[in-house]
């Protein structure tokens, strides 16, 4: 087996249930992900502190020092530490998340750091966020039972990294190529592909909206955090597209909801053919449409919306639909959180809905706050 040709994961063996099995030996529970989403939001609004304080104390050690060497390497691993803070708030410990620890592992032996930093670092994290949800209690956002039940499932899930970071220390990555599990991978081959196939069917079906085709509400966000963990690994931007439709109401009020249905339809349709191949499509509900740009930036964005209103208006057939389009670019520096740009975008679609209230038509507002109408109407 070529290692290149498999990821760390594959190599391993942890699949979905194999990582379930983990986080109940490290008794992880449903609980724990939400005592880690309930800090998210007083964590991320002093991200840029804890991840400055954490490297200050780090750097008071010469051994680590030395390690990192120059302040490039110091600024990218701030950037992973952040995203990495990130993660253990967004209390989503799946196989992605288990994936970024294994590269952790793997990138922390290559540079040299002993397991004995390691530990040392893990420990003053733990202290630092520690003192975090104290601050968040001090000023009354949480109860003392609170901070409690965050500190231990914090606990919990820092020993849960560790044990994957230590996967690789150990060089369990390259191990066990037993001939008879490849006899049994032989053998199985044709089943375990069959089944796999009725597997992605069935999670495609899953992530699908049933009228449009294009992805659903909860594969959005999914899509979304996978998106912007890569374009921050990449240092790229990444763009959301956010609009919905003015007169969608009276359509369905006037001609019926199968009339609504063949509306939305077509701007699926008209999505599809204006966005890049890289781009996702989605429709957020009822006649809310998102799209995911990764690598994209403002003036990209626009781009497509331009050809998206131009198919719309080339497709349309008398009835008065339009657009208000919000657009918000994050990256490639400093990410917004999945929430927190969808909130952005939408604040800027209700500046374009505020507009086209009192001149019809195809209203945009961009990244920069820039307002203006497109198209025609």
């Amino acid at each position: 087996m070529l290692l290149t040709n498999h990821t760390m994961v594959e190599q391993l063996k942890l699949t979905e249930r194999r990582i379930e099995q983990i986080k109940k030996l490290f008794d992880l529970t449903q609980t724990d992900e939400e005592n880690m989403q309930a800090a998210e939001p007083f964590i991320t609004r002093n991200l840029d502190w804890i991840v400055e304080e954490f490297y200050a104390k780090q750097l008071t050690h010469l051994e680590v020092e030395i390690v990192i060497g120059d302040s490039d390497t110091l600024q990218r691993l701030k950037n992973s530490m952040r995203g990495y803070i990130q993660e253990v708030f967004s209390g989503k410990f799946d196989e992605h998340y288990v994936s970024a620890r294994l590269r952790v592992g793997k990138v922390h032996k290559r540079i040299g750091v002993s397991p004995a930093l390691y530990m040392a670092a893990v420990r003053l994290l733990w202290d630092i966020l520690s003192d975090q949800f104290e601050k968040d209690h001090l000023e009354g956002n949480c109860s003392r039972e609170e901070v409690d039940k965050r500190q231990r499932s914090l606990t919990k899930l820092l020993m849960f990294d560790v044990q994957f970071v230590f996967e690789t220390y150990t060089g369990a990555l390259v191990a066990e190529v037993e001939k008879a599990k490849l006899e049994l991978e032989h053998y199985a081959h044709d089943l375990a592909e069959t089944v796999a196939k009725q597997t992605r069917e069935l999670k495609e079906f899953s992530c699908q909206d049933g009228l449009t085709r294009l992805l659903n509400h909860r594969a959005f966000y999914e899509r979304m955090r996978v998106e912007l963990a890569g374009c921050a690994r990449r240092k790229e931007p990444l763009t959301l597209i956010y609009f919905d439709l003015n007169g969608f109401k009276g359509l369905n009020d006037m001609q019926g909801h199968v009339a609504g249905d063949q509306m939305l339809v077509m701007i699926g349709k008209c999505i599809l053919a204006s966005i890049r191949e890289t781009d996702i499509a989605c429709r957020y509900g009822g006649d809310e449409f998102c799209i995911i740009m990764p690598g994209a930036t403002n003036g990209q964005a626009k781009d497509v919306c331009e050809r998206l209103i131009q198919c719309f208006i080339a497709r349309q057939e008398g009835e008065d639909i339009a657009f208000s389009i919000g657009i918000c670019q994050t990256g490639p520096d400093k990410f917004l959180s999945a929430d927190e740009l969808v909130n952005a975008a939408d604040k800027r679609m209700y500046t374009a809905k505020n507009a086209s209230r009192d001149t019809a038509g195809f209203w945009l507002c961009d990244s920069q706050e820039t307002l203006g109408k497109y198209g025609r109407l």
